[in-house]
C-alpha cells in the first residue's frame, strides 16, 4: 500500500503557473516531493517487463494504464501512481489549471466551466465513449538508448482527439546525456489564419521553416510539462546524443470523442 498521501504531479501547481502563449501550458520543476520522485525512479519497472527492446535506437515505448493496472508485476507504487492520474481527482486537478482555457477554446464541447466539472472521466481501453466524457491514460513511457543521434519526434501537434497531454520526466541522476529536451514552438508571424496553419502540416508534423522555438524545457528529473492541445500546440523533442541511458517519463493523455482540430497521422519518414 502506498505511503504517500498525494501522488498528483499537479499538487504544487496553481492557476498562476499557466502560460497562455503560444498555447496554454504549465512547466513545473520539482513537481513531486523529492522522496516520492526518487522512489518512483528507483522502482521504475524493468524494461523486459514492459516488452521494450533496448537494442532499438531511440525508440519510444508506452505501457498504458489498462496494461499496468492489470499487471501484478508492476510495483504497487507505480500502479497507484498510474491509477491516480487516470482518476476523477486528477481530471479535476487539470480543470483547476486549464478549465478557463478549455471553455474558451472548445465552447461547443464544454460551454461552461460547470459542464466541464460535471464531465465524467474514464480510463482509455477500459471505459468507452459515450458512457464517459473524457478517457484518461497515464502511460509508463520512455525512449531506448541512442546509438545514432536522432530526434524521437520533431515539431508536431498531438492528434486532434486529445484534449490535453503531459510529460513527467524521471531522469536518472547518472544520466548526463545531451538532448532529449522538449521544445515549445509557434508559427512564424506571417502564418496567422487557420487555413494557413493547416496548410503547413504534413500529418501531425510541421517543417521547421514554418515555426520558431519559444522555449526549451530540459529533460530533467521531477519536471512536468502539461498542455492543452490546440492547433497551435506545437512541440517537439531535441536530438539526443549517443547514450546507454533510457529517457524515462510518464505520458499523460486526456482523450475526447470528437475531433478538436483536423490533424491526423500519415505514414512519413523524418
Amino acid at each position: 500500500m502506498c505511503m504517500h498521501d498525494n501522488l498528483s504531479v499537479l499538487q504544487h501547481a496553481t492557476r498562476a503557473d499557466v502560460h497562455t502563449e503560444p498555447f496554454p501550458h504549465v512547466i513545473l520543476q520539482n513537481a513531486l516531493p523529492e522522496p516520492l520522485c526518487n522512489e518512483l525512479i528507483d522502482s521504475y519497472p524493468p524494461l523486459e517487463m514492459l516488452g521494450v527492446n533496448k537494442k532499438k535506437n531511440n525508440k519510444r515505448w508506452n505501457y498504458s494504464a489498462h496494461e499496468s493496472l492489470n499487471d501484478p508485476q508492476i510495483p504497487s507504487l507505480w500502479r497507484d501512481f498510474v491509477r491516480y492520474h487516470c482518476s476523477a481527482g486528477f481530471f479535476h486537478d487539470v480543470i483547476k489549471m486549464f478549465g478557463e482555457d478549455i471553455v474558451k477554446h472548445y465552447p461547443e464541447l464544454f460551454p461552461s466551466l460547470e459542464q466541464l466539472l460535471n464531465a465524467e472521466p474514464g480510463i482509455r481501453y477500459i471505459n468507452k465513449f459515450p458512457e464517459k466524457t473524457v478517457l484518461l491514460d497515464a502511460q509508463i513511457s520512455g525512449n531506448t538508448p541512442v546509438r545514432r543521434r536522432t530526434s524521437v519526434r520533431p515539431t508536431h501537434v498531438d492528434l486532434g482527439n486529445k484534449l490535453f497531454s503531459g510529460l513527467f520526466y524521471m531522469r536518472q541522476d547518472d544520466d548526463l546525456t545531451q538532448g532529449g529536451d522538449l521544445t515549445i514552438s509557434r508559427f512564424k508571424p506571417n502564418i496567422v489564419e487557420r487555413a494557413d496553419k493547416l496548410a503547413c502540416f504534413e500529418g501531425v508534423y510541421v517543417r521547421d521553416r514554418h515555426t520558431e522555438i519559444v522555449k526549451t524545457v530540459r529533460y530533467a528529473k521531477n519536471t512536468l510539462v502539461l498542455f492543452l492541445n490546440t492547433l497551435d500546440s506545437l512541440h517537439g523533442v531535441t536530438v539526443r546524443e549517443s547514450t546507454p541511458h533510457c529517457r524515462l517519463f510518464l505520458n499523460l493523455i486526456g482523450e475526447v470523442n470528437t475531433e478538436l482540430y483536423p490533424i491526423r497521422p500519415i505514414k512519413k519518414t523524418y
